[in-house]
């Protein structure tokens, strides 16, 4: 019913109950706006978000990743784009959704964090990580920091200098050219693979229209000046929430290190360890209990079945399964009095690294197998459409594709002529050949060096292979999947025994996202020269304010220690495993080829494509699987508290809201939590400088 009949109907004078606005309801369609005349996204607020994400937000991103391993996730987007979008409703000014697009995606580019590693701010994150690495027990126990060569770090006392310093002159320089190749090859190729996908087969991306909303409904709220709904009650009580948690959690370790010397914590961080309390009943069992309640949010949002896949498996293996199997003798490097990270690295070696190989395989079979199944019927359905429109014959191997699309330019759009796209990609592949075969070779005999080829072959076969499939992939069933340990297995192939070619940037790529990124940003009316305008703001930007605050960080004691409880806790672990793949080529270092059971890699792998094939038998869907095999090699620490915020949102929230509505709930509280936990810790963090630098003299 309209608008207008509702009023014309209703009683004069009687009050109208609000609708309840649903979160995923649009007041638009993808489809109505795609006749509009494509515009630039890339102006003046897009700077203004670049730089108040860099030099506001970027140190408490490097913060939380070292203290807690957690960063603000999608978070920090969210919050520069609210931001912007609610000064500018007070402001009277509009915002397109092309602004708010490129500025979501400036946001994501300068927040993003390495995985377990917790890694923020940029190169010189990965400098400080390099530094540790080299330099720590786990090297030099397996005899190896010698041979690591001093453009992945320093060594000794010269690693602890200025980054300035012309000690960390060939590190930085390396690192540099590497994240410039980098990135032109995502740019050049990732646009090669859309054209493929979106223009030349004209692929649906049916999960690009989901992002592309998100940018397309805030710039509808931003042009309503006057609109209250559920999403800003639903922000501001997660905010609150999560302002109280990060007091307790962040504010109070972070600033009584500032003020006392030493951080006190009222929650353990990252967990609650209880390992060695049980280890004589749960021998080689991972014990523990994160308190962290942005876990219950994650549980609140992530997938029922994904949720309860992931915490079945954790406790059954790593509780349950662990101590079965130790007393059986399958886990001998373990031994009593181990802590949850040291019981974690024994039944990596002696079990997980063997059951992990496995399981990814199969995941890459079957994700291969689900996306082949998708490919044949979209053919199928094409040649049946084409028959009927064009009379074609069955078997028509041109069906459904039309390759000159690959080469026309749509200007209007701002693509770059093909020609130029493959030009950069060829010129940034054979950089990158060069750049690695002269980290890997130099000063080695002929007999012992690492054939130019392998490298040859992983830039101009594998890498646009493996994009293509992915972005073909993404294109017909919004997945994407990988084959593993590619690099590892040509290395084992290749029988080169030099360390440092397992820190050399080795051309192995998969862009197939970025075809995803740019259908997105077609979808919403953005000029493709945007995303290049954005990137060249981007990474100059980056690199001076990673420098900036990873030198003062750095600068105020040593990483890890005490004040920074993750790091200190996993920056070990990382290490010993990464020593133990650097060092699994050398004379006399076999731990790493007697981890790697092919026995037990075997009956993973079938194992897994067992379980896959049962459940689809049974019509069980295989989420469970995902979530499982993906908890199965981890700390079961996390699981728990995401269970229970999947409980408690399925049977407690769900029931008082309403599913529809809870549904619509949970993303913005969970993204109001971390923004407020986030907002607390930056500004802890700040006081935490301030006082570092001037408060010490009083």
């Amino acid at each position: 019913m309209s608008a207008d009949k509702d009023k014309s109907t209703a009683p004069e004078g009687a009050k109208k109950e609000p609708k309840q606005e649903s979160f995923f309801d649009a007041k638009f369609s993808i489809e109505a706006i795609q006749n509009e005349p494509y515009e630039g996204g890339f102006t003046w607020r897009t700077v203004l978000g670049a730089f108040f994400i860099c030099f506001v937000m970027l140190p408490g991103i490097i913060f939380m990743g070292l203290m807690i391993g957690q960063d603000l996730g999608t978070a920090a987007e969210w919050v520069t784009i609210i931001l912007f979008v609610e000064v500018s409703r007070r402001a009277f000014i509009t915002l397109r959704k092309q602004e708010l697009y490129i500025l979501k995606y400036t946001a994501s580019q300068l927040t993003s964090v390495a995985g377990g590693l917790s890694l923020g701010g940029g190169v010189f994150a990965w400098l400080v990580w390099h530094r540790y690495m080299r330099n720590s027990e786990a090297f030099h126990s397996f005899g190896i920091s010698h041979e690591v060569a001093d453009w992945v770090a320093p060594y000794g006392d010269e690693a602890y200098q200025s980054f300035l310093s012309s000690a960390w002159f060939p590190a930085l320089s390396v690192m540099l050219m590497a994240m410039l190749l980098s990135k032109l090859t995502q740019l050049s190729l990732g646009f090669i693979a859309f054209k493929a996908t979106a223009d030349m087969e004209k692929l649906p991306f049916p999960l690009a229209p989901i992002a592309a909303e998100g940018a397309i409904a805030l710039a509808e709220t931003s042009q309503d000046k006057n609109k209250n709904s559920y999403r800003q009650y639903c922000f501001s009580a997660g905010a609150i929430m999560g302002v109280v948690f990060g007091i307790i959690y962040i504010a109070v370790p972070t600033l009584t290190a500032a003020f006392l010397g030493r951080p006190i914590q009222l929650l353990p961080i990252p967990f609650l360890d209880l390992t060695t309390s049980f280890e004589r009943w749960l021998p080689a069992g991972t014990i523990g209990l994160s308190l962290n309640l942005a876990l219950l949010f994650f549980g609140f949002v992530l997938p029922w079945r994904i949720v309860v896949g992931m915490f079945v498996t954790a406790i059954t293996f790593q509780i349950i399964l662990n101590p079965i199997l130790q007393r059986m003798g399958y886990i001998p490097s373990w031994a009593p009095g181990k802590d949850a990270i040291e019981t974690h690295v024994a039944t990596q070696i002696d079990l997980y690294i063997s059951v992990g190989i496995g399981t990814s395989f199969a995941i890459a079979v079957v994700g291969f197998y689900g996306v082949g199944k998708a490919i044949a019927k979209e053919l199928r359905s094409r040649r049946k459409k084409l028959m009927k429109e064009d009379d074609k014959q069955p078997g028509d191997p041109g069906a459904g594709f039309e390759l000159k699309k690959l080469w026309e330019r749509d200007i209007p759009r701002g693509d770059p002529p093909t020609w130029v796209a493959l030009a950069v990609w060829i010129g940034s592949s054979i950089g990158f050949i060069v750049l690695s075969n002269y980290l890997i070779n130099s000063g080695l005999e002929d007999h012992e060096r690492f054939s130019i080829w392998w490298l040859i072959a992983f830039a101009f076969l594998f890498s646009p292979i493996n994009t293509y499939i992915n972005a073909r992939m993404s294109g017909i069933a919004g997945q994407h999947a990988g084959i593993p340990f590619v690099s590892e297995a040509a290395i084992f192939a290749s029988r080169h025994r030099g360390v440092n070619i397992w820190f050399a940037p080795l051309p192995i790529f998969n862009y197939g996202q970025m075809a995803d990124l740019l259908k997105e940003t077609q979808l919403t009316r953005t000029k493709f020269t945007s995303i290049l305008q954005a990137e060249l703001l981007v990474f100059p930007l980056m690199i001076v304010s990673s420098f900036v605050f990873w030198s003062y960080i750095v600068g105020l004691g040593p990483i890890p220690s005490d004040n920074y409880p993750y790091v200190q806790k996993f920056w070990p672990q990382f290490a010993q495993l990464k020593a133990l793949w650097a060092a699994s080529m050398q004379e006399g270092q076999s731990l790493l080829l007697e981890s790697l059971k092919p026995g037990l890699i075997g009956f993973a792998l079938v194992a897994s494509l067992a379980f896959f094939s049962g459940f689809a038998a049974l019509g069980i869907s295989a989420q469970y699987i995902y979530g499982g095999l993906g908890a199965m090699v981890a700390y079961p620490h996390n699981a728990v508290l995401i269970f229970l915020g999947a409980v408690l949102g399925k049977y407690v929230f769900a029931k008082k809201f309403g599913r529809e509505q809870w549904t619509n709930y949970t993303p913005i509280l969970a993204v109001g939590f971390m923004a407020g936990m986030g907002l607390t810790g930056m500004f802890s963090i700040a006081l935490n400088f301030l006082w570092t630098s001037i408060g010490t003299a009083y």
